[in-house]
Formats: C-alpha cells, sequence, structure tokens
C-alpha cells in the first residue's frame, strides 16, 4: 500500500446526520473532504478561527495572504467568495501610490479643483511611503510623516491626516486592511485663538485703492466665499447680485452665494472683461493658480496699505461676522457659507467688536 500524506483539511459533514448519510459510503464521504481540500489548494482560501476572545475571531486567507477577520464564520467565507478569481497577491500587495491613485478615481469626482489641489500636495508629503504596501502600514508610519511637518499650521497638518484617512476608508472598503490605523495619528495641538477678521479701517484702505488685488479682497469679504471657489467660479456663475459656485462639502458645492451691495461694482467689473464661456477672473493675470495671489499680490497688497497680514481666509470670518451684526438668520447664514452644520458656523465663525461687547452690556 502507498503512503498518503495529509496536506491539507477541512471540515464536512461527515456522521449519522439524522441518518441522513446512514446509505453514504465512507469512501465517497471520503472523496467529499479529499475534493474540498483540493479546491482550496488551488487557490480558494481558507477560513480558521483564532483562539481567544475576540471581537473578530473568523480569519479569511488567500494564497498566505490574510484577507480580513470577521465577527462570523459566514462573513469570513463570503469575503474569499468575492474574490474568487480574482489575483490575491496583486490586489493585497497594492502600494501606497496605487492605492492613491484607485482611492482618488472616485473622490476627484465630488471636489473641486482647489480640492483636488490642495490632497495632491499632501500626497507629495507622504513620499517615504509611496513605495510601500498599504496594507503593511501602521500608525507609526503615518505618524512619522506628520511628526516631521509638525512645524506648520494644524489646518495644513489635518489635511495631510484627512488624506491617508480617506484613503484607508477605501482600502477598509475594498477589504485591502481591516483596520483604519491613519485615524489614530496625532496632529500637532491647536492653539485657541480668535480668528482675524477686517476692520472697518481695514475695508475701507482696501475700497480706496483701485486695483484688481483688492478688488478680489473685497470680493472674497462681500460673499465669505473661499478663494479656491472664487478664483475657479465660471462666469456663468454670475447673475448680478448673486453667484451660484461652492465646492469643498456637499452642502457647500452649487449653494446660492448672495453679493453683498458694497462688493457688487467689483463682481460687474471682472464680468465685463471676462469672456463668457471662461472664468469671472479670466482677466487676471494671477487666474490660474490662486497661491500664486496669495504671494505675488494678496500679502504684498495687505503691506502696502498697513493692513496687519492675515490669511485670505479672514475674509469669510469677516463676512460671517458682518451677518451677524446684521442679523441674517442663523440657518441662512449656514446656507450663505457652505457648512453642514451651524454649530460650525457659530464656533468658528462669531466675532464680535470689543466695543460691541461693551456697548451691548451697558445699553441692556
Amino acid at each position: 500500500m502507498k503512503e498518503v500524506y495529509i496536506v491539507n483539511c477541512c471540515r464536512t459533514p461527515i456522521g449519522s446526520y439524522g441518518g441522513a448519510l446512514k446509505d453514504t459510503p465512507a469512501v465517497e464521504m471520503g472523496a467529499l473532504v479529499i475534493k474540498e481540500a483540493l479546491k482550496r489548494a488551488n487557490g480558494t482560501g481558507t477560513v480558521y478561527r483564532l483562539q481567544g476572545r475576540r471581537k473578530r475571531p473568523w480569519v479569511a486567507a488567500k494564497n498566505r495572504v490574510v484577507i480580513g477577520y470577521y465577527a462570523k464564520k459566514t462573513e469570513a467565507l463570503e469575503a474569499l467568495e468575492r474574490l474568487s478569481g480574482v489575483d490575491i497577491s496583486e490586489r493585497y500587495n497594492m502600494t501606497f501610490s496605487q492605492v492613491f491613485d484607485a482611492w482618488k478615481q472616485e473622490h476627484y469626482q465630488e471636489i473641486g479643483p482647489h480640492g483636488i489641489e490642495s490632497y495632491e500636495q499632501a500626497y507629495k508629503v507622504f513620499a517615504p511611503l509611496h513605495g510601500r504596501k498599504f496594507r503593511e502600514l501602521r500608525t507609526a508610519d503615518f505618524q512619522a510623516v506628520l511628526d516631521a511637518h509638525m512645524g506648520k499650521s494644524h489646518s495644513t497638518v489635518s489635511k495631510y491626516k484627512q488624506l491617508i484617512t480617506q484613503m484607508s476608508a477605501w482600502a477598509m472598503r475594498e477589504e485591502l486592511i481591516t483596520t483604519n490605523f491613519a485615524r489614530f495619528a496625532k496632529l500637532p495641538e491647536q492653539k485657541k485663538t480668535e480668528k482675524e477678521v477686517f476692520s472697518a479701517s481695514d475695508i475701507a484702505k482696501l475700497q480706496a485703492d483701485d486695483t484688481e488685488a483688492a478688488r478680489i479682497v473685497l470680493m472674497l469679504i462681500y460673499t465669505g466665499m473661499r478663494i479656491g471657489e472664487l478664483f475657479f467660479l465660471p462666469r456663468s456663475a454670475y447673475y448680478g447680485t448673486y453667484v451660484i459656485g461652492g465646492e469643498k462639502t456637499k452642502a457647500g458645492r452649487n449653494r446660492i452665494i448672495p453679493i453683498w451691495p458694497e462688493g457688487r461694482e467689483h463682481f460687474a467689473y471682472f464680468a465685463y472683461f471676462s469672456s463668457p464661456g471662461g472664468l469671472l477672473l479670466s482677466s487676471y493675470s494671477g487666474q490660474k493658480v490662486a497661491a500664486n495671489y496669495r504671494k505675488r499680490d494678496y500679502y504684498p497688497l495687505l503691506d502696502r496699505l498697513g493692513i496687519a497680514r492675515k490669511t485670505p481666509h479672514a475674509t469669510r470670518h469677516t463676512y460671517a461676522s458682518m451677518a451677524v451684526t446684521a442679523d441674517i438668520r442663523p440657518e441662512l447664514l449656514q446656507k450663505m457659507l457652505g457648512h453642514a452644520n451651524y454649530a460650525t458656523t457659530a464656533n468658528i465663525y462669531q466675532h464680535f467688536d470689543p466695543q460691541e461687547l461693551v456697548g451691548a452690556v451697558e445699553n441692556r
């Protein structure tokens, strides 16, 4: 008799089974076991249970690669079934760069040009991880990259983390990984400081300065638009007293944005010189890249007019403060700014002048 070696095993319904199998020959039942074992050996994968008390004790594996951990055996089996015929080695060895390319194919369809530019810049920051297998990356790997940029602003580093968190969420959905390790990475401590706004005297200086750079600042102040939203606004989205545009969030896209009367002449100015099928700021030399406007025109403008340096986002803070002072209803302000909920509007964008607060107490 030839020697037999057991190279694999599987569990099959062998037993009395209420008498249903009493007439099944032992050879036939043995053949079922061998058939199933050979099937799994040919690359369909296997499912096994880890010892101890675990939330997800069931493991699905294929070609010696762990696909994922599951609470139920049926979930693990279903995961294997979904990957039937898939080259597991190629799929589960996707690098950081490959995951990014796959993720952006979906995500970029939902955001505007300015958002895409921000994610592309964030992607470059993670260059040390580009060639690494994504499923092998852990919190420490992401943290090391973020730590190298802790000298930057909290919002900038937050954008970096947002990228890897969303990529990891995509990888979890595709069952490339089982844990979103990116979300455990820590950000630099955010200092709570009063948001900067343009004062009435600052705005008066801007209004007196007859330059396109000053006009753009006033357009931002009198609409509350983000700088990227304005620079990529189509000429066709301008309707005299309002524009339809926006990006970044679902609530912010394609919203109706009223233009305060003080800012309408500046929109009309650029509309007059722009082509109907182009961008509203197509006549402005710096329209191609919003970042160029900051360095080349925005900060030099503030310095020349004697206005304390503020980020362009301060125009948005200013708009919100003016709206609150004008008693614009909270739900309307929320829609104007494109926030998903008013808590963001109330907590971040209410800025009151100290004299206004004193007056409120004295005139109670």
